[in-house]
C-alpha cells in the first residue's frame, strides 16, 4: 500500500513539473523579444522547480516508508491491539454498508 501511495504522489508530482516545464516552455516561445537578462532569469525559475519537485519527490518517498516502517513497529508491538483495530474497522464498514442497503430497500419506487 506504501509504495502505490509513493507512486501515486510521484505521478502527482511529475505531473506537476510537466505542467510547469511546459508553462514556462510556452511563456518563452511567446517572448521572443525578452532580453536576454530575462531569458536567463527565466531558465533559472525552470530549473528551481524542477529541483524543488526533486526535493518533494523524495521527501515523499521518504515520509511513506517511515510511516508505513512505524505502522508495521506498531503492529508488531501490540499484535491484539492491532487485530482489534481492524476487525472494528471492518464492523463499522460492514454496518456502513448494511445500513445503506436498508436505506436504498426502504425508498418507494419511483
Amino acid at each position: 500500500m506504501a509504495h502505490a501511495i509513493t507512486a501515486e504522489m510521484t505521478k502527482s508530482i511529475e505531473d506537476t513539473l510537466d505542467v510547469v516545464a511546459k508553462s514556462l516552455h510556452d511563456a518563452s516561445d511567446r517572448t521572443v523579444d525578452l532580453s536576454e537578462e530575462a531569458s536567463e532569469v527565466l531558465v533559472g525559475a525552470a530549473e528551481e522547480v524542477v529541483r524543488v519537485a526533486e526535493q518533494l519527490r523524495k521527501h515523499a518517498i521518504d515520509a511513506t516508508k517511515d510511516a508505513a516502517r512505524r505502522g508495521a513497529e506498531e503492529v508488531q508491538q501490540h499484535p491484539i491491539a492491532s487485530l482489534a483495530a481492524a476487525l472494528a474497522a471492518v464492523a463499522t464498514l460492514v454496518g456502513v454498508i448494511a445500513a445503506t442497503r436498508h436505506r436504498n430497500h426502504e425508498r418507494p419506487a419511483g
